[in-house]
C-alpha cells in the first residue's frame, strides 16, 4: 500500500515496539506517528516512511528506529518539539540536580552567620545567651568568624538539596502514578518530602557532622583546623561509624521537616494561587511568603531532635562527659536543663531557617523556569 491510516500506523507501530520490548505510552506513539507525517494530514505515505529513513545507518531494526528518533526528537527545534520520555527523564533529572544545588547554596551563603550562631548556643550546656555568642564568636575570628565551615557547608548543602529537590519531584511522580502535574494531595507531598529528606541527609551526614566539629572546634592555640586534618583525626581516632554519630536523631527530625516543610510550601502556594492570585502564577513575593511560613513550621516541630543531634555531632570521643546515645541526651538535658534546654538556639534558628527556606525555594522556583522545568 503506498500509504496508511494514521490510526492504523499506530496499531501496527504498537505491536512492533512491542515485539522488540519498547512500550511506548499512546502520547508518546501519536508523536512519534505525527513526527514521521510530515505534511500533518493524518496519513504515512510510502515517500514519508522512506524520508525518515533515508539518513538511518544500514541496520533499521525497529529497536534503532526508536533511539533514532529519540536522538532526532531532542534536537528538534521546532515549535512543537516535546522530549520523548525515554530522553526527558535523565534530561529532568540533571536539571532538578541543578536547580536544587544552586538554591541550596545561595540560601546557606546568605544564611551562615546564623548558622554558626545557631550551632554554638546549641552545645552550651549553661544558660545560652545570645549577645556573649555573638562577642565570643567575633572575638575569636573577627567577621570571618561568623562564617567558619561555610565551606564545608556549602558543600554539604548544595548536594543535599539537589537530592532532596530531585528525590522529591520523582517521588511524586511514583506516588502519583507516574503521571505528571499529577495533584498527590497533602499527605502524599508529606510522604515525598520526608522520604526525600532522608535520602538526602543520609548522603550527606558525614559532611554534616565534620561541618559540626569544625564551627564548634576550640583549642588552646585558638587555631581552627583544616578540614582535611579534622576529618582525618576523627576517621584514626574514633573510626568510620563517627562519621555518623547523631543519625538517628537527625532522621527522626529530617523526616518530619522535610514533609511538612515540602508539602506546607507547595500547600501554600496553591492556596495563594486560588484565592489570591485567581489562578495566576505567584511571583516572587509569593514565593518568600510560603517559604518564610513553610520552613518556620517544620522547623519548629522538630527543634528539639536538632539540638539532640548536634550535641551528639559536637562531643569529642575521649570527653569525659561524652554521650553514650540519643538517650542520653534527652536524660541529662531533661534533668540539668529542663525542656527550655531542646528549645536553646531556637531564636537564631528561626532568623536562619526563615530566609533560608525563602531564598532556596526562591532560587528553587527561578531555576526551574529557567531551565524549562515549569
Amino acid at each position: 500500500m503506498a500509504a496508511f491510516c494514521l490510526r492504523n500506523s499506530g496499531m501496527l507501530l504498537s505491536r512492533l515496539f512491542l515485539s522488540s520490548g519498547i512500550e511506548m505510552d499512546d502520547d508518546e506513539l501519536a508523536r512519534f506517528v505525527e513526527h514521521v507525517d510530515k505534511d500533518n494530514n493524518g496519513i504515512i505515505t510510502f515517500e514519508e516512511w522512506r524520508d525518515f529513513l533515508l539518513l538511518y545507518p544500514h541496520e533499521a531494526t525497529i529497536e534503532n528506529i526508536y533511539h533514532y528518533w529519540e536522538r532526532v526528537y531532542l534536537v528538534d527545534i521546532g515549535e512543537q518539539a516535546v522530549i520523548p520520555e525515554g530522553i526527558s527523564k535523565h534530561v529532568h533529572a540533571t536539571k532538578y540536580l541543578i536547580a536544587g544545588g544552586v538554591a541550596g547554596a545561595a540560601s546557606r551563603t546568605a544564611t551562615a552567620p546564623l548558622d554558626r550562631l545557631k550551632v554554638v548556643l546549641q552545645v552550651q550546656t549553661s544558660r545560652a545567651s545570645i549577645v556573649p555568642a555573638v562577642k565570643s564568636i567575633w572575638k575569636e575570628g573577627g567577621l570571618f568568624g561568623f562564617f567558619r565551615g561555610n565551606g564545608i557547608n556549602v558543600f554539604k548543602v548544595a548536594p543535599e538539596s539537589a537530592i532532596k529537590f530531585y528525590t522529591y519531584e520523582m517521588l511524586k511522580n511514583v506516588i502519583g502514578g507516574n503521571k505528571e502535574h499529577q495533584d498527590i494531595g497533602t499527605s502524599g507531598r508529606l510522604v515525598a518530602g520526608g522520604l526525600a529528606g532522608a535520602v538526602a541527609q543520609t548522603a550527606i551526614y558525614p559532611m554534616d557532622l565534620v561541618k559540626t566539629r569544625l564551627q564548634t572546634y576550640a583549642c588552646e592555640s585558638g587555631k581552627v583546623p583544616n578540614l582535611g586534618k579534622l576529618s582525618k583525626d576523627i576517621l584514626v581516632q574514633e573510626g568510620p561509624r563517627a562519621f555518623y554519630r547523631g543519625l538517628v536523631p537527625s532522621l527522626l527530625g529530617i523526616i518530619p521537616y522535610a514533609g511538612i516543610d515540602l508539602a506546607a510550601y507547595e500547600k501554600l502556594k496553591e492556596m495563594s494561587k486560588t484565592y489570591i492570585l485567581h489562578d495566576s502564577e505567584p511571583g516572587p513575593f509569593v514565593q518568600l511568603g510560603c517559604g518564610t511560613i513553610s520552613g518556620a513550621l517544620g522547623a519548629t516541630c522538630v527543634y528539639p531532635l536538632q539540638v539532640v543531634r548536634t550535641r551528639m555531632q559536637a562531643q569529642r570521643y575521649n570527653s569525659d562527659a561524652a554521650y553514650k546515645g540519643m538517650s542520653d541526651v534527652f536524660r541529662r538535658t531533661i534533668k540539668h536543663e529542663g525542656f527550655r534546654g531542646f528549645y536553646k538556639g531556637l531564636f537564631p534558628n528561626l532568623l536562619k531557617v526563615v530566609p533560608a527556606a525563602s531564598i532556596t525555594y526562591l532560587v528553587y522556583e527561578t531555576m526551574k523556569k529557567s531551565l524549562d522545568l515549569g
